[in-house]
């Protein structure tokens, strides 16, 4: 049966609008696509809490929420104890792998532009919380976040069988590396050397050296160990 003209039309545009969709998947795709996507995929490993992420040409840098690995790369400061452990663990785990990233939605971005995000996998798991669990991570909670006390929790069964970064209690060790008390991990910094303590809102609190910092869960706990509050 010979084809009318309005059947050619149909297929034409049949035709057309499958062209559209795979010319747009594969823009799409080749661009970099949407991080904020079902999946992404991870295409560089800097070190053990800092990967890049994205699809063709285009990547993103994220940071992983709530950990905290050893320095391997940071250009003022030298590679830091099990930071090349940690560093191979998740290039090991995530390099090539595409995964799910989630946000928290008070803070996207840190104060470098790059993306904070928790990383999970594809059966799942969260990838933040097995750096902390395999110790080759240690919580970060300078600011507020879901998971924080189920990291505490990790950190401190890690800590308990000694793994990873808590293998060794080498005094010489930098901190945070080295045992300290639960305190250390709080919400607060208090500057050792000031004496002063500053809130997550206050405008010097992301101005604190690492080495200077002393963390509090309260402001009593701050007060009651010499530290006064900063005026702003």
């Amino acid at each position: 049966m010979r084809k009318g003209p309005g059947d050619q039309t149909n297929i034409t545009s049949i035709l057309v609008l499958i062209a559209v969709f795979i010319i747009g998947s594969a823009l799409w795709t080749f661009s970099g696509g949407d991080p904020h996507g079902k999946r992404v995929l991870v295409t560089r490993v800097v070190d053990g809490d800092t990967i890049y992420v994205g699809r063709g040409w285009r990547r993103t840098k994220v940071r992983l929420i709530g950990v905290d690995t050893p320095e391997t790369v940071h250009p003022e400061k030298p590679i830091e104890f099990y930071g090349p452990e940690a560093s191979a663990f998740t290039r090991l785990r995530l390099k090539g792998k595409w995964v799910h990233l989630e946000f928290e939605p008070s803070e996207e971005y840190d104060r470098y532009g790059r993306m904070l995000a928790y990383v999970f996998s594809r059966d799942g798991a969260l990838f933040n919380a097995e750096l902390i669990q395999e110790g080759y991570a240690r919580i970060y909670a300078a600011s507020p976040f879901r998971y924080k006390r189920e990291f505490r929790s990790y950190e401190r069964e890690a800590k308990e069988k000694r793994l990873g970064i808590w293998s060794s209690l080498d005094e010489t060790l930098p901190v945070p590396y080295e045992q300290v008390p639960d305190e250390v991990y709080g919400e607060i910094i208090c500057n050792r050397r000031s004496k002063i303590y500053h809130l997550p809102d206050q405008v010097s609190y992301d101005l604190i050296k690492e080495e200077n910092r002393i963390y509090f869960d309260t402001e009593e706990a701050a007060i009651a160990a010499g530290c006064r509050k900063a005026k702003r």
